[in-house]
């Protein structure tokens, strides 16, 4: 399923923009969690098969991420994702990715050049 994927990425790809700078502080995860309600939840309607909306999967992931990918694995995995469903991909989609990565890049006495980097990094994949 598209949404579940994407979510997964996500959790991925704004695990990174947290951590770029060497650790993920409460203010990034605040901001992440505030945007999964405000942002993500309403987009869509479906839930996992225990009834949870499927936009917790960005938390979900995110806090998986802790643990698992190198991080220099975690954009490529996303590129990868967006390049094989690209055409699933809306404006509106892409918009509430840029917000919700440049909150958590904001949270924490705003942008760092590492941030600023990986965010450009960012928009021109969303670009193409």
């Amino acid at each position: 399923m598209f949404y579940q994927d994407l979510y997964s990425e996500l959790g991925k790809l704004f695990f990174l923009i947290a951590s770029v700078d060497g650790k993920v502080n409460r203010a990034e995860r605040l901001s992440l969690n505030q945007l999964i309600q405000d942002t993500w939840k309403p987009m869509e309607n479906f839930t996992d098969r225990y009834g949870t909306d499927l936009a917790y999967e960005i938390d979900y992931s995110f806090d998986y991420e802790e643990s698992e990918l190198p991080e220099e694995d975690i954009f490529e995995s996303f590129k990868d994702f967006y390049q094989e469903n690209k055409s699933k991909f809306t404006d509106e989609i892409k918009g509430r990715i840029m917000k919700t990565a440049q909150a958590i890049a904001d949270a924490f006495h705003g942008k760092n050049e590492q941030e600023r980097a990986l965010l450009e990094k960012l928009t021109i994949l969303l670009k193409n």
